[in-house]
């Protein structure tokens, strides 16, 4: 299904889908008193920014937020007021995404993961990880911009890849359910810690997608990303 058909097309003519977002760490990077999810960027929580790309988006279906466990008994009052499911995270992001994986329904075919520090993340992004959600899996992901070096531990450079080979890669990340529970479901049965899904179900040989992302779906991890953030919902207001 092409990107234009499936952001006009009814819930019949479509697949069903989740989301998880996920935002149950508690954002140390970033120094600030609070998880960095619950900062706000204009007045609005960063968390709230993601979460709602979801909700309004047509092609999904329900919406479930993974949050630290402590706030997950008791979720901040804006979050209790939308249509989503809040669970509890785990020690570590794969554990928290396991979770999410958990609450979504059997009836939903496909699920996208998202970082819940994501706040800007594009209609158009979502719609084209759908679609290659639907043809078996796709992440959002950007060519990479600059010379990428291999470094080793001793700080020498150990090679210097072709860059037109390399992506970085950006949420969401869209699978068929059933796939990335057993993509998740072996990593744990075998520790494997992956850094995202692509990774979790490039060790089943899923064949995983690239479709365009976007330099507005920033991560929010330094000091630095909150204020090109906050500059960037002043652009976008």
């Amino acid at each position: 299904m092409s990107e234009r058909s499936w952001a006009g097309s009814s819930p019949e003519a479509r697949p069903r889908a989740a989301a998880v977002v996920v935002a149950g760490g508690s954002g140390r990077r970033l120094g600030a008193a609070v998880p960095k999810q619950y900062l706000e960027l204009l007045g609005e929580p960063i968390l709230l920014r993601s979460v709602r790309a979801f909700l309004a988006h047509p092609g999904i279906d329900w919406t479930v937020v993974v949050l630290p466990a402590a706030d997950a008994e008791d979720p901040p009052a804006w979050l209790r007021r939308l249509e989503v499911r809040v669970v509890a995270g785990g020690a570590e992001r794969g554990d928290s995404v396991w979770n999410g994986l958990q609450a979504t329904p059997p009836e939903a075919e496909l699920v996208l993961v998202h970082d819940g520090a994501r706040p800007f993340v594009p209609a158009e992004v979502i719609d084209r990880v759908l679609a290659g959600a639907a043809a078996g899996g796709a992440i959002a992901a950007l060519p990479a911009a600059d010379t990428l070096k291999e470094v080793g531990a001793d700080g020498v450079i150990r090679a210097t890849p072709e860059r037109s080979r390399l992506w970085q890669a950006q949420t969401p990340q869209g699978f068929p359910r059933a796939v990335l529970l057993e993509a998740y479901r072996r990593a744990r049965e075998a520790g494997y810690a992956g850094t995202d899904e692509a990774s979790l179900c490039e060790r089943l040989g899923v064949p995983v997608r690239v479709v365009p992302g976007s330099p507005l779906n920033l991560k929010i991890t330094h000091a630095a990303d909150l204020d090109l953030a906050a500059a960037l919902a002043q652009r976008l207001r």
